[in-house]
């Protein structure tokens, strides 16, 4: 696989030289350090071994309900490309409108061509789409990157420097701490400079190469975008409101735990099991990633305070709970080819937020619905039909 490796070390001795700077500008604080977390560890770009998993270990752990008397057993495919087009953004117009580089990693999109933190229903309709038959919906999602050893030893060896710079900052704090202790209103003043800046780095946009500070490596598009919507296991589906908006699990589950977060990542040929670590996939098989959404809906509504209570996922048996009704279930589908040397050294990694270090469980997506109504409606007589249909 080509790889361009001499543009990610230029950009990590940015980052490192950036980090160095900090530490001379920050003063007044008894240890000061410029990256979240612990400064042993790098900031985010480096993946814990233990996350990656053998598939073939792994051991078959997907049920699905049994469709019913009344079930819609179609499916509807759009084909809307691997994005091709390169659009890439942090933004997330749904969880954080408005706001540049909210997200904080890189999400790869497909359909509507004008997604970015200020999109709305305005701006999204009649902006073009990637989809063959006209969907002008936004499907989004955070991109893999591979990080190769080279990269990993060069990253180690800024880390030593920062490391050999702490010590010498630390030796020139005893000095700073006694004046701190004359002065504490200087220590307070100098505290908040150093936060300012850190909140600054957080906000900062992509480098020309789409890198971001805890997310570089060399972006993995997709061999197979799959986007296919289906029926109920129980009951007919209805169409979706237009506009409407879903998110399938949760990018921040080391902050609020795992009730949102869902087991993605599996390997082609292996998908009746799904695991929420890295798979390490067998020869001639490929990693990935299956978001499926929820598809019980309250009413018409479009949205909710917390983008998740009005849409919720059917029970054990596919029935939506009482006061839900069904609409077509969306299920994207991500294959990457991966060399298998890479899984098997832990190389490869999905963007997140800095306090996830690249956690595999904080995979997610996010999908609104601008389909015109007649492909809509097309897609929900095929699904409630029974009918395999391709556009």
């Amino acid at each position: 696989m080509a790889r361009n490796q001499g543009r990610h070390r230029i950009a990590r001795r940015t980052k490192i030289a950036t980090a160095l700077l900090g530490l001379s500008i920050a003063v007044g604080a008894l240890v000061v350090s410029t990256t979240t977390g612990d400064p042993e560890r790098a900031a985010a770009d480096e993946v814990d071994r233990s996350q990656f998993v053998d598939i073939t270990k792994v051991r078959p752990n997907v049920e699905k309900p049994e469709p019913g008397r009344n079930a819609s057993t179609g499916s509807f495919t759009v084909d809307c490309g691997r994005n091709e087009n390169g659009h890439f953004n942090p933004d997330n117009f749904i969880a954080q409108p408005g706001v540049r580089n909210g997200a904080q990693h890189l999400h790869d999109y497909v359909g509507n061509l004008s997604t970015n933190a200020d999109s709305d229903n305005d701006s999204l309709l009649g902006a073009g789409t990637t989809c063959r038959n006209g969907d002008e919906s936004t499907y989004f999602w955070p991109v893999v990157r591979i990080d190769t050893a080279e990269e990993a030893a060069e990253q180690q060896g800024g880390q030593n420097q920062e490391r050999r710079q702490d010590g010498r900052d630390q030796n020139r704090d005893g000095d700073r701490n006694r004046q701190r202790n004359q002065d504490d209103q200087n220590q307070q003043n100098d505290q908040d400079q150093n936060n300012d800046e850190q909140d600054q780095a957080q906000l900062e946009e992509p480098n020309a190469d789409n890198e971001l500070a805890g997310n570089d490596g060399e972006i993995q598009r997709p061999a197979v975008v799959d986007i296919t919507f289906k029926g109920n296991a129980r009951e007919k589906v209805k169409e979706m409101p237009k506009f409407l908006r879903i998110l399938y699990g949760d990018a921040k589950v080391s902050t609020n735990g795992p009730a949102n977060a869902r087991e993605s990542w599996t390997c082609t040929g292996f998908e009746n099991r799904l695991i929420k670590q890295y798979p390490i996939c067998p020869e001639g098989s490929d990693v990935k990633r299956v978001h499926t959404f929820p598809s019980c809906l309250d009413g018409d509504n479009i949205d909710s305070e917390n983008h998740r209570d009005h849409i919720k996922y059917p029970d054990e048996n596919g029935e939506c709970a009482n006061g839900l009704t069904a609409v077509p279930e969306l299920t994207i589908s991500l294959t990457y080819e991966i060399p298998r040397q890479i899984q098997v050294n832990g190389q490869y990694k999905v963007d997140s937020f800095p306090e996830e270090d690249h956690n595999p469980f904080s995979d997610h997506d996010d999908f609104a619905n601008v389909m015109p109504d007649r492909i809509m409606d097309r897609l929900v007589d095929c699904v409630n039909e029974g009918r395999q249909c391709r556009e």
